[in-house]
């Protein structure tokens, strides 16, 4: 198994290229990047994307990811012109980039300084909303339903196709028990209120 590195996680909301994500990892070109991009399911039923750069270094049998903002749309230069167009972000799901920035889609179309547009979200999603969440997940045993890739906290936990979540509402274990695990799982926690349960698991449709 490799092993998984997160690259300045605190500074995803500030990036706003793929470049800004290629600029963090080694510059000696070793590595190849995929994109990847899950989707986030808002409570109004729109679907955004939460966009990562996974840069895998075979000798050396790591993966580094770097993560930007969530968002709707990307805008690039196809390959030869100077136009900008705007694409769904979706489209730049198992995307390849190389270490000059340069993004080829999956249909094989060649695109260059490509940005994203971060999406306005109606909530913030915390450090602490997250944890809460993966460890429901875990507690659920229901990642396989949900992973798309490593989480940079909790192994075996997975970053999750947020707009799975959803589907999850009904079985969702009763919050004392919630609790109960994620005191067991990580101490520091262990005064959370069922309220903060509720709310986070709320923003994620599960509620």
């Amino acid at each position: 198994m490799p092993s998984y590195e997160w690259l300045q996680p605190d500074e995803r909301n500030k990036r706003r290229s793929i470049a800004d994500a290629t600029d963090l990892l080694p510059s000696d070109g070793a590595w190849r990047g995929e994109i990847r991009v899950g989707g986030l399911q808002l409570l109004s039923g729109e679907v955004v994307g939460q966009v990562a750069v996974f840069a895998k270094n075979a000798v050396a049998g790591s993966i580094s990811i770097v993560t930007l903002p969530t968002c709707k749309k990307s805008r690039g230069r196809r390959q030869g012109s100077q136009e900008v167009e705007e694409f769904d972000i979706f489209r730049l799901d198992g995307a390849i980039v190389d270490g000059s920035g340069t993004v080829e889609l999956v249909d094989g179309t060649r695109l260059r300084a490509v940005e994203v547009v971060p999406a306005l979200l109606p909530y913030n999603v915390t450090d602490l909303d997250w944890r809460i969440l993966h460890h429901t997940i875990a507690l659920m045993e229901a990642e396989e339903a949900c992973c798309t890739y490593p989480t940079p906290f909790g192994q075996p936990n997975k970053a999750l196709d947020c707009s799975k979540l959803p589907g999850l509402r009904g079985k969702v274990p009763p919050r004392k028990e919630i609790l109960r695990y994620i005191a067991k799982q990580e101490p520091a926690l262990k005064r959370l209120s069922r309220q903060k349960i509720a709310d986070t698991l709320h923003k994620f449709g599960m509620l």
